[in-house]
């Protein structure tokens, strides 16, 4: 149970680092380049407070060992969401910024403009990434991280 609870305040932490170069030192250096720092920040809380829950279920029984692949965790994520009051748009949070992740390690091109970061996908398809996008998925995550922190904290142990 430890374990879960230690995950759980990396998760925190991610979020709260992430916070911090959004509001405090993005708009102080106006560097750009920190947009996929503090998209990878969300995306590793969200993906470490999913972990948690995971863990959590496990730990009770309520689900059977599964591999350490993102796409099944998500799966197992979407099943028992509706246990959990787990909102759709958390899921979604997760994937998308994942998804932008990883195309990024795949892309040839990438740039920089008007406070976005622009990449080409391996389908030669337009991706970017903002300040305001940014914003909408901190919030989103931060409500994530919390509801997963209150329903272990509930557990007695």
């Amino acid at each position: 149970m430890e374990d879960i609870k230690l995950i759980l305040n990396k998760s925190n932490e991610f979020i709260r680092r992430a916070d911090h170069m959004l509001y405090m030192t993005y708009p102080l250096i106006r560097e750009n380049k920190l947009i996929i720092t503090i998209a990878d920040n969300i995306c590793n809380g969200m993906i470490y407070a999913m972990d948690s829950l995971l863990m959590y279920e496990r730990y009770y029984k309520r689900i059977s060992p599964y591999p350490d692949e993102f796409m099944i965790k998500l799966d197992i994520l979407r099943k028992i969401a509706v246990r959990y009051n787990i909102s759709r748009e958390h899921i979604n949070s997760i994937l998308d910024l994942k998804m932008f992740l990883d195309e990024r390690k795949n892309s040839k091109m990438e740039f920089i403009k008007n406070d976005k970061y622009v990449l080409f996908n391996q389908k030669q398809e337009l991706k970017s990434l903002g300040i305001d996008k940014l914003k909408q998925n901190l919030n989103i995550s931060k409500d994530f991280v919390k509801r997963i922190g209150d329903i272990i904290a509930n557990v007695r142990t």
